[in-house]
């Protein structure tokens, strides 16, 4: 268990300074609180669907089906982000 704490806080350490300087970079200065804001907001919003599905899945059919579900959810979110971030690099 401990490892898993562990490592879940190595994972959040580097995680959560690089979310925050993709929003710094992504808007103005003077529009960069709103911005984290909204950022906060959105993580907020999608936490609870993503907790409420997850536990149903869980409840229903066991860990297995809900870790699988947030695994796919993940790597399809990973094959997006190219799409998401290429218009604005110009490729």
């Amino acid at each position: 268990m401990w490892a898993l704490v562990l490592a879940y806080g190595i994972y959040y350490g580097l995680t959560d300074g690089v979310e925050r300087a993709l929003v710094a970079d992504l808007v103005a200065s003077h529009a960069r609180s709103t911005a984290y804001g909204w950022f906060h907001t959105a993580v907020g919003l999608a936490a609870l669907p993503a907790s409420l599905i997850a536990g149903g899945l869980w409840q229903a059919w066991g860990s297995a089906w809900a870790f699988g579900f947030g695994a796919a959810r993940s790597l399809g979110a990973a094959a997006l982000l190219p799409l998401a971030f290429g218009a604005r690099r110009g490729g």
